[in-house]
């Protein structure tokens, strides 16, 4: 297969292997566009690929963890979290990176990125939900827990009080409250050191140290 024919090489590369075999799970059905490739922590050791997604989920410091696999690779790099702010659209933009995509958005809209960042095209922009498309996979949904419950969840593991959780996610303190309250009934547990203790058990935890000093609240 000539290099124009063949798919598009894409890794995509997060902290939990739940949430890249579903992004791999999502973009399946366009395996003739797009070959995807799963990394778990270091994307140093993949072969040559086109695009890197860069799943932002579970990292108390995506600017910097972005700035290590930049440092790490020579593909275009494509940011995929919440696009809850244009700051965090920005500041990745900033940093270098060929596009950051909403995970409200669909697979097609994914592909179509990819394709565009392979291309050195412009990526277009994708902020807002599009109707009919599924989300990938994300730790504890099993249980019920919502993508934005997870996030949360995963910071807490990672060591981060709820203001610095609410800080790093662009959140008022008291909808972290919230989300918290509301996975802790998902969870079965009620107090924090439960929390983590259950989120260890069920594949949260990464060995990343927590953004600040400061004590969990």
């Amino acid at each position: 297969m000539s290099a124009a024919s063949r798919p598009l090489r894409l890794v995509v590369v997060n902290d939990f292997p739940v949430v890249t075999a579903g992004v791999a799970a999502l973009l399946e059905p366009y395996a003739q566009r797009v070959e995807v490739e799963q990394v778990v922590g270091d994307p140093s050791s993949t072969r040559q690929v086109d695009v890197l997604l860069l799943d932002t989920f579970g990292h108390p410091e995506p600017a910097s963890r972005l700035t290590e696999v930049m440092t790490r690779t020579e593909a275009a790099v494509l940011v995929y979290g919440w696009a809850d702010s244009q700051e965090q659209v920005e500041a990745a933009l900033r940093l270098g990176a060929a596009g950051f995509l909403s995970k409200r958005v669909d697979a097609a809209a994914i592909v179509e990125a990819v394709e565009a960042a392979a291309s050195g095209r412009p990526v277009p922009v994708t902020s807002v939900p599009q109707a009919g498309g599924a989300m990938a996979a994300w730790p504890g949904q099993d249980v019920g827990l919502t993508p934005r419950e997870s996030e949360v969840l995963s910071l807490i593991v990672s060591g981060m009080s709820n203001q610095d959780i609410a800080d790093r996610i662009y959140l008022s303190i008291n909808s972290v409250k919230t989300y918290i309250r509301s996975a802790y009934r998902k969870m079965g547990v009620t107090s924090r050191s439960r929390a983590v203790l259950w989120g260890i058990e069920h594949g949260f935890h990464v060995d990343h140290p927590a953004a600040s000093g400061r004590q969990p609240s």
